[in-house]
């Protein structure tokens, strides 16, 4: 699987955002033209101090240029997190689209774990959604948070996951506690993670970008071992992988084997 995260740099007005994208998009596909997957950070466009400015229409003018990427450039896109409203829910939601080469609309994954502020905002998704790509391969959307528990990654792989993609937007001193979360995610459920992440400052906040695609050194079952592929830090730009889902199946079938459910833990309390 020849996947691609793009890590643009996020400008006050929309429509140089829309270029930042299709520059780099055409800057990796010219170094590597046989991509399947590419994945954008959580957050790519302006964001205004009053949210309520920040939100659009459902499926409005992001998910378009993005749908229109993917059709014209004939690649797989994962939209990173749009802001839209609904009129099915009450508050908006915060998805990731999933198009196909063709710019069709394969589905969408809503955010289930909302950060702070967006508890305020937004309608948390209900449904983990599992992408079936071909007649091999099966991958998840987490967007951010939804990275930060263990039982969102464990649930997708139970249910067939290869591969997890999660668009974030994680600010400079946040960026420790997240490398530790993805390898963590990685090597607990043995499966590759692509996680690309926001780059650029707004409302005092910096976001560095360092997108990284994990994946697993082929051969080295017990300890496994992790390969990490790094995106620029402090700047835009693009990484990308060829990556084996065969081999981390392999791992994931004996990692699973060993879990003990915890139902069949007994707990006591010894007090002292």
């Amino acid at each position: 699987m020849r996947v691609a995260c793009i890590q643009p740099e996020l400008f006050e007005k929309r429509t140089k955002c829309y270029n930042e994208i299709e520059n780099i998009l055409k800057e990796l596909l010219e170094t590597h033209k046989n991509c399947d997957i590419i994945c954008l950070p959580e957050r790519w466009v302006p964001f205004l101090r009053d949210p309520t400015q920040n939100f659009q229409q459902q499926r409005g003018n992001d998910y378009s240029f993005i749908k229109n990427l993917a059709k014209e450039y004939n690649v797989k896109f994962i939209s990173g997190a749009i802001w839209e409203k609904r009129t099915s829910s009450k508050k908006p939601a915060i998805t990731s689209y999933f198009f196909d080469e063709n710019g069709e609309e394969i589905g969408r994954q809503d955010k289930i774990h909302l950060y702070a502020y967006e508890r305020e905002h937004f309608e948390p998704g209900k449904e983990l959604q599992v992408f079936k790509i071909n007649s091999s391969y099966c991958f998840t959307i987490l967007i951010c948070f939804d990275m930060a528990f263990f039982e969102t990654p464990r649930l997708a792989v139970e249910n067939g996951a290869d591969l997890l993609f999660s668009p974030t937007q994680i600010r400079e001193d946040g960026m420790e506690n997240w490398h530790v979360y993805l390898q963590a995610r990685a090597l607990e459920n043995r499966i590759p993670i692509v996680a690309c992440n926001t780059f650029g400052h707004y409302l005092k906040r910096k976001f560095l970008g360092n997108s990284k695609i994990i994946s697993f050194y082929k051969g080295n079952i017990s300890p496994s071992k992790l390969k990490i592929i790094e995106g620029p830090k402090g700047s835009s730009g693009f990484i990308f992988d060829e990556l084996d889902l065969n081999f981390p199946r392999k791992l994931r079938e004996i990692r699973l084997k060993e879990k003990i459910d915890k139902i069949k833990i007994k707990i006591k309390i010894v007090k002292a």
